[in-house]
């Protein structure tokens, strides 16, 4: 029943009892008590009375003292011996005066008030300031019962809400925990084991010191002083040992615990896992400091074969040719390298990439050799200014030309490889008067001098160059 419904039911009429022998006192009582706007109920006996009580719910009896049959007295006491009639209020009229005795009596056998000779103002007076008490003290009732139901629905809400929380904490990813101003765990949830290895039940009782770093412990001393000192919670990484003493990295946040008089009496503390993070944090960095160094070495190398083609080639249209394939033949080598799992490129794929155009007159014979990553850009270079000399002077600049390449590992102290290019079947070769740019770049691309042999039949290359320098994945800061 909600608020509005029990205010109704306090201002609705109630029951009051009217009993009495004499039906004339009767009429006289409802005449007195009828401006009252009460349920008046009249009954002529003890037993009609108790009948009336089995039926209906009464809030006051106004009985006579003295009846036939019964008297107020043996009333009284049915009343009060019954559970469900003892708390009703119970009034004594008495036409004539009665000795103090039997006023003591009647007040000892739990009656409320004794009247004597009343008259209609008194009688209904009397009644009166009892329905007055009656509406206070029903109205105290109701709220009574509406301050339990409110404390039972926050009782039962806390519980559920305590209930949640800790299920959450039971369930969470992070680690929960509570400890005391020393540092020691009071409190730990499961994620611990997951993360740290050690069961809740083993955590509890240690101490912060007996898990971190030496180094650790200034910094959570530096972080409780913040939150002592008034911040309302720190952010912070701290490291801490695993049980198999692995190094961890947690970012923690944490808040004081306050007493019931506000005193700080522990620190409330949630850790989450951010070692994957920092290991990829710390590898992206050395990845972009290795992008950066690539990059300075690319740019180099493009800055220097622009430089020196354009200031040994005789025309702009030659030059741009120039510029243009062998821009072409670093970017190749830069492709093998990115799809590269390590960052290596196998021999033989870079042959073909840069030879493809000529497949039907070469030979390549060699075993599988994978080249870092500097030594295939600079390869490239190489492999790209011997197609060009044999695409336009050489054996690849006619039809029955021919080319053999051959690649080797020599074993000695360090195993060396040895690469060698033998054209066939061109044009006569001769001798060129001076050194072109070409014979320069491949020079100082492999820092290795190569055999160059102009045998009058074709052009011959050869070069070896150590296994230790071919297969290095990056090159020197």
């Amino acid at each position: 029943m909600g608020e509005g419904d029990d205010k109704a039911h306090v201002r609705a009429p109630i029951n009051i009892l009217l009993v009495d022998d004499s039906p004339a006192k009767l009429v006289a009582y409802q005449a007195a008590l009828a401006e009252l706007g009460q349920n008046l109920l009249t009954a002529r006996s003890v037993d009609d009375a108790l009948g009336i009580l089995v039926r209906t719910n009464v809030a006051l009896i106004v009985t006579d003292v003295y009846m036939p049959g019964g008297d107020g007295f043996q009333l009284a006491k049915l009343v009060r011996d019954h559970p469900r009639f003892e708390r009703i209020p119970i009034m004594f009229v008495s036409a004539a005066a009665r000795p103090e005795a039997e006023h003591l009596r009647a007040l000892s056998g739990g009656v409320i008030d004794y009247v004597t000779v009343p008259t209609a103002e008194l009688l209904r007076a009397k009644v009166k300031i009892f329905l007055e008490l009656f509406a206070k003290e029903r109205e105290l009732a109701r709220l009574k019962n509406e301050l339990e139901a409110r404390v039972e629905r926050r009782t039962k809400r806390l519980a559920e809400s305590e209930e949640r929380y800790r299920s959450l904490v039971d369930e969470a990813n992070d680690i929960v925990a509570t400890l005391d101003l020393d540092f020691r765990f009071t409190s730990v949830n499961p994620a611990v084991e997951r993360i740290l290895g050690y069961s809740p039940r083993e955590f509890v009782g240690t101490t912060l010191r007996e898990h971190v770093p030496p180094d650790q412990l200034t910094l959570h001393d530096a972080m409780l002083r913040e939150k002592l000192e008034g911040k309302s919670s720190t952010t912070y990484e701290m490291q801490i040992f695993s049980k198999g003493r692995q190094r961890l990295t947690l970012e923690v946040n944490s808040k004081l615990i306050r007493d019931e008089d506000d005193k700080p009496s522990g620190i409330h503390a949630i850790a989450r896992d951010v070692t994957e993070r920092k290991q990829a944090e710390a590898r992206q960095t050395v990845l972009i400091r290795e992008l950066q160094h690539r990059t300075k070495n690319l740019l180099a190398v493009t800055q220097s074969i622009v430089t020196n083609t354009l200031e040994r080639t005789p025309s702009a249209a030659r030059a741009k040719e120039a510029i243009v394939g062998r821009l072409h033949a670093l970017s190749r080598a830069q492709e093998f390298v990115a799809s590269g799992a390590s960052g290596g490129v196998p021999m033989r794929e870079l042959v073909d990439a840069e030879l493809s155009a000529f497949a039907t007159q070469i030979t390549v014979e060699g075993i599988p050799v994978v080249l870092g990553g500097p030594f295939a850009q600079q390869f490239a270079l190489v492999l790209h200014e011997l197609a060009t000399n044999a695409a336009k002077y050489g054996s690849l600049s006619v039809y029955n030309g021919r080319l053999v390449i051959k690649w080797r590992i020599r074993q000695s102290d360090e195993p060396w490889l040895e690469f060698s290019w033998q054209e066939r079947d061109g044009p006569r070769v001769e001798r060129p008067h001076e050194q072109g740019f070409g014979s320069r770049l491949i020079a100082s691309a492999l820092h290795h001098e190569p055999k160059v042999n102009f045998d009058p039949r074709g052009f011959e290359f050869s070069v070896a160059v150590p296994m230790s320098e071919v297969m290095q994945t990056t090159k020197p800061h």
